[in-house]
């Protein structure tokens, strides 16, 4: 009885063991890193544009299919970190300033602290979202050994050399900006397959 009341914290269900130098180890002896990618609008590609894509994407995932690869598409909260911040410091740097109209001035900060506060309910609320796209890239760990780590370790970059390079290749006619993830972005997106709403402050 006292089993089935045992509660669980995000410990004991995350999937993340620790971080190893720039890569996330999981519980399962795996260590993993992502490539986020820009999305391609479709909409803007005329038909034959569209089945090359799609050509070389069939390509890129058969010269890659002994990668561990795996291609993940989610649904996260907009960040709105950056552009709070700013509104924060308009706010200080107007309170700050030696504006002659008093009046004027504390309108001014009144409006820009209801943007502060809305922008904030925003991202608190993650009302806004966007579509990610990622590449997964795993290698797996024979032995619990720091030899064995080590050798995983420079697998794993090899292989994400080569997969970057390859979505590389595949993209440049479109523009796409590729990105691999820090430690801890790639733990805030593992974050979001357990808890959407507040991996924002992960």
């Amino acid at each position: 009885m006292a089993q089935e009341n045992k509660k669980l914290y995000l410990q004991d269900i995350s999937p993340i063991e620790g971080i190893y130098s720039d890569f996330v180890l999981l519980k399962n002896s795996e260590l993993i890193v992502m490539i986020k990618v820009e999305g391609v609008n479709m909409d803007l590609l005329a038909e034959y544009e569209q089945n090359s894509l799609f050509e070389d994407y069939g390509a890129f995932l058969m010269s890659n299919n002994n990668e561990s690869l795996q291609t993940v598409s989610m649904t996260v909260p907009l960040d709105l970190k950056r552009y709070n911040l700013y509104w924060k410091k308009r706010y200080l740097s107007i309170k700050n300033s030696k504006m002659e109209n008093s009046e004027s001035k504390k309108h001014l900060q009144q409006l820009i602290a209801a943007n502060c506060m809305h922008y904030q309910d925003i991202e608190l609320n993650s009302e806004l979202t966007t579509q990610q796209h990622l590449v997964v890239l795993s290698q797996k760990i024979q032995k619990r050994t720091l030899v064995e780590l080590s050798n995983a370790e420079k697998e794993l970059r090899e292989k994400m050399s080569k997969v970057k390079n390859s979505l590389e290749s595949m993209l440049e006619s479109h523009d796409v900006s590729l990105e691999i993830l820090s430690t801890k972005e790639t733990i805030s997106t593992l974050h979001r397959f357990i808890d959407f709403k507040y991996s924002i402050y992960a």
